[in-house]
């Protein structure tokens, strides 16, 4: 292979020592950043190859500057962050990973419905602040019998149902692009206010894109069951907060669970932080030593298979 260079903006994990290696013992040289910030990468991205990054924006005037880059690749399942129809025009392909976190981001919805469910924040509080039971204990029911809503049925939203039916929950599903559950239990409704009304627990796993941009605006949050749970481990900007705020001031909502959010991270004084029914958890859905080891297996594997003129194994972004 010829001698190539490929710009690290920002990368999964403490340490991109597993990229460099690869990347280097392919003849290809690194350059790190270390950094999501325009400012503090933006002087390399002429004279590189390719680019991996994570959360770094790579929008139409970045793009323009890239007049030798052939791939970008991200270590994430989506890309938002990547202006697709500029890189096209540029020639540039862009890779994602697909299902390496799956598992993963499904353990951690059910870490985030079960705390809610459970109400742990209050019983764990209690006993850090020198208590033990508190009283009066919380009006706490069973999940066994209770309705899920699941919005998108992809890899993650099948992960979740599975084991929403595990613990005896009634699975609502609500995809478009999907006709059949697949799965025993599991009903597909053609209308998301039809999937939403009535149910105790909703679960996001979409995209984020123009038609699902506060999915669940303060309308459709009301159609949810007084109590209910609203969990968000997909895309900030799917969840309109202000308004589940609001209804969790009234009482209509009993818990918000969120791992990502618009703007990330919040300020230090925002009422995300410390609302008390507010579980929120900083973007680590995806995590685990495996689920990293993969994405960066995945993104080195694309890099190296174009620059060697070959196609990437990983699926291309459209």
């Amino acid at each position: 292979m010829n001698k190539f260079s490929c710009l690290i903006t920002d990368y999964q994990g403490d340490d991109c020592n597993y990229e460099v290696s690869e990347l280097s013992n392919n003849g290809v040289e690194t350059i790190i950043a270390n950094s999501k910030d325009t400012d503090d990468w933006i002087r390399y991205v002429e004279g590189v190859d390719a680019v991996l990054t994570r959360h770094a924006v790579f929008d139409k005037q970045v793009l323009d500057l890239m007049s030798q880059c052939k791939v970008i690749a991200r270590y994430g399942t989506g890309y938002d962050n990547i202006d697709i129809a500029s890189a096209k025009k540029k020639n540039i392909i862009v890779t994602y990973v697909d299902e390496y976190c799956a598992d993963e981001v499904a353990e951690h919805t059910f870490s985030l419905i079960l705390y809610a469910a459970r109400n742990l924040s209050l019983f764990v509080n209690s006993v850090r602040e020198g208590g033990w039971t508190p009283v009066p204990l919380p009006p706490i029911g069973r999940l066994n019998g209770k309705k899920i809503t699941i919005v998108g049925y992809g890899k993650i939203g099948r992960k979740v149902a599975r084991r929403a039916l595990a613990f005896g929950l009634s699975v609502r599903v609500y995809d478009p692009y999907v006709s059949e559950g697949g799965l025993d239990g599991v009903t597909i409704y053609e209308n998301i206010e039809e999937a939403l009304t009535g149910t105790d627990i909703v679960s996001l796993h979409v995209p984020l894109i123009d038609e699902t941009r506060h999915i669940l605006n303060e309308e459709r949050l009301n159609l949810i069951s007084k109590g209910g749970v609203v969990v968000n481990v997909s895309r900030g900007g799917l969840v309109d907060v202000d308004s589940a705020i609001r209804l969790l001031d009234k009482g209509k909502l009993n818990f918000v669970g969120l791992d990502v959010l618009e703007k990330e991270p919040p300020e230090i004084g925002d009422i995300v932080r410390t609302h008390p029914k507010i579980i929120l958890t900083p973007h680590v859905g995806y995590y685990s030593h495996e689920s990293i080891a993969a994405s960066k297996a995945i993104c080195v594997q694309n890099i190296l298979s174009v620059l060697k003129g070959d196609s990437p194994a990983g699926p291309l972004a459209d």
